[in-house]
């Protein structure tokens, strides 16, 4: 495959010629020693934060290929960090969702969100490869891979594959890269309630896409 888009993140801010950011807030989202910080702030009262994300959604979108990203998920529980490559909305079939989303320790899953003529499905394997070693590798930055074929997606972590889907129906409309730092409905995280000690950040070193 040929790399076509990349994203190093070495400037002294987000390039929002290639990316749209969901919280402007100040702090939310930032760029710290070459990495991509997905930071959560603070909300009206304690143990109440505010979700963030970057895409790439009207300024990069590719039918097709391995999309890779070097990450450092997450490590504490209590909401949700997603790698995703996705169609902008599930109600034109078939379209799609697929993602890699963390919830802290060894809870990570492979996941597509599908629509096709069966309707809106949300698919996460019973089993799947990864392995994460009681928690250690997530403070480490690890690779990790979504390869969108015509007949099939398959999820990748340091180049070795973890899962595979079968499709039936190929989406059609490119798809955009986002990563989302997510909070649980409502925004609350009772495991943390002091605004001065907040949910360790979601970070990005690098984005390539390949064709």
């Amino acid at each position: 495959m040929k790399l076509v888009w990349t994203e190093n993140f070495d400037g002294p801010a987000i390039d929002e010629t290639k990316w749209n950011v969901h919280n402007r807030n100040a702090g939310s989202v930032s760029i710290k020693d070459g990495k991509l910080v997905l930071a959560m702030l603070p909300g009206k009262e304690s143990t109440y934060w505010q979700s963030t994300g970057i895409n790439t959604a009207n300024k990069f979108t590719q039918a097709q290929g391995y999309f890779e990203a070097s990450i450092r998920m997450i490590q504490t529980g209590g909401r949700a960090a997603r790698f995703e490559v996705r169609n902008k909305s599930l109600e034109e079939p078939p379209s799609a969702r697929i993602f890699f989303e963390g919830w802290g320790d060894d809870k990570i899953a492979p996941t597509t969100q599908v629509a096709d003529n069966g309707g809106i499905r949300m698919l996460r394997p019973v089993k799947h490869d990864i392995n994460f070693d009681g928690g250690a590798s997530y403070r480490k930055f690890q690779t990790y891979g979504i390869h969108w074929t015509p007949k099939y997606f398959a999820w990748y972590v340091n180049g070795k594959q973890v899962h595979r889907q079968d499709i039936k129906s190929n989406p059609m409309t490119p798809m955009y890269v986002e990563f989302i730092h997510h909070t649980p409905e409502g925004g609350i995280i009772k495991s943390f309630p002091d605004p001065a000690n907040p949910p360790e950040a979601l970070q990005i070193d690098w984005v390539k896409v390949y064709r």
